[in-house]
This record gives structure tokens, C-alpha cells and sequence, in this order.
């Protein structure tokens, strides 16, 4: 599995110095440049699935071995082993897990259009 990082994205504007890691159209940890209380540059980080974890990096590459390190972990375990699309724990998560053992055929294209990016994981406020 390839992680993939973009830009954070909130409210529409693109974040400098703000990166989040995907697989799959899931986001798996989140990067940004931070200060400690001496005014240094830091990178904070945030894992999110699994075991979720966060730490601090002196440098940028450091931060992203990290997450690259938490992940490679992550596919070890239980929970890594499963279809991706079921590492979030988000309203789709339930969702999906019942259809899996009630509705394969509807599951299976459940998990393609959240790859594809057609289905929302949570869906917006109205």
C-alpha cells in the first residue's frame, strides 16, 4: 500500500507548511510545522488509526519517516490486516462492517466507491 500526501485542506484553503498522509482516499496521519516554547521549528504529528499516536520531529523527513514507520506497523496488526476502507472509526465504519457479513455484494461496492472517492466517509451537514 502507497501512502499518498497532499496538502491540508480547511474551509476550501490549502494550509503551508500542513500535509496530510492517504491511503486509499483515507486519511492515516496528519503533518504540520509547529514552534516549542522556545520558538524553534518543530513538526508535529498525528496518527489516526490503529493504536493513534502523535509526536514531535525536528525536520519535515523525520515526521513523514514516522508516519511511514506507524504505518508499516499498523499493517502488521489485526486491524492493519483488514480491508482499508474499515480502518477508520467514522460513521461508515459500522456501516460497512454489517454489510460485510449481511450483504457482500452491496459491500463490495460500498468499498469501490469510497476508493474511488464517489461516497463521502462522512457524510456533509445539511
Amino acid at each position: 500500500m502507497h501512502i499518498t500526501w497532499k496538502r491540508t485542506i480547511i474551509g476550501g484553503d490549502e494550509l503551508s507548511h500542513d500535509f496530510c498522509a492517504y491511503v486509499e482516499n483515507i486519511p492515516i496521519a496528519r503533518i504540520m510545522r509547529d514552534h516549542d516554547v522556545d520558538h524553534r521549528i518543530l513538526w508535529s504529528v498525528n496518527f489516526h488509526i490503529g493504536d493513534a499516536a502523535s509526536d514531535s520531529c525536528l525536520i519535515r523527513r523525520e515526521a513523514i519517516e514516522w508516519v511511514e514507520h506507524r504505518f508499516a506497523h499498523f499493517l502488521t496488526t489485526e486491524a492493519g490486516k483488514r480491508d482499508p476502507q474499515e480502518w477508520p472509526h467514522d460513521q461508515r465504519s459500522a456501516q460497512l462492517w454489517f454489510l460485510r457479513h449481511d450483504n457482500p455484494k452491496q459491500y463490495a461496492v460500498l468499498v469501490e466507491d469510497l476508493r474511488n472517492g464517489r461516497v463521502e466517509r462522512i457524510a456533509r451537514k445539511t
